[in-house]
Formats: structure tokens, C-alpha cells, sequence
């Protein structure tokens, strides 16, 4: 985890008792959350909102390159 600059930064911001009471698994899944916030570049990246009346959505097209082995 501390090879992790986004966990290391949650962590301090925490009281240290709060911080060191996490479970390994309880870790992981914060640090999985963390992963998942940040954007790969996609070739089309086109993101819009839908505002109609009661109903607030989005749409998202995306769009590369696979890169799975």
C-alpha cells in the first residue's frame, strides 16, 4: 500500500488509530476505488449529460485500442 500516492494521502489525512484499524482486505478495497478514479486515454472520449424533466443520466462513448493480452 504505501507504494500507493493516492492511499498514502487518504491515510494521513485520517486520524493514525482510524488509519491503522483497516483490515488488509478493508485496504484493498479502498486502494481498488482509488485505481478506478483514474482515466486511460481513449481515442474517443465523448461524455454528455441528459437533463429532461425527472430524469437527470448521462451517456458515455469510449472508444481504443485494445489493449488486453
Amino acid at each position: 500500500m504505501a507504494g500507493n500516492p493516492d492511499m498514502a494521502r487518504f491515510l494521513a489525512r485520517l486520524p493514525p488509530e482510524l488509519a491503522a484499524s483497516f483490515s488488509r482486505a478493508q485496504l484493498e478495497a479502498i486502494e481498488l476505488h482509488f485505481a478506478m478514479r483514474s482515466r486511460v486515454a481513449h481515442a474517443i472520449d465523448w461524455r454528455r449529460r441528459i437533463m429532461l424533466p425527472g430524469l437527470r443520466a448521462y451517456i458515455v462513448l469510449l472508444a481504443g485500442r485494445e489493449r488486453k493480452v
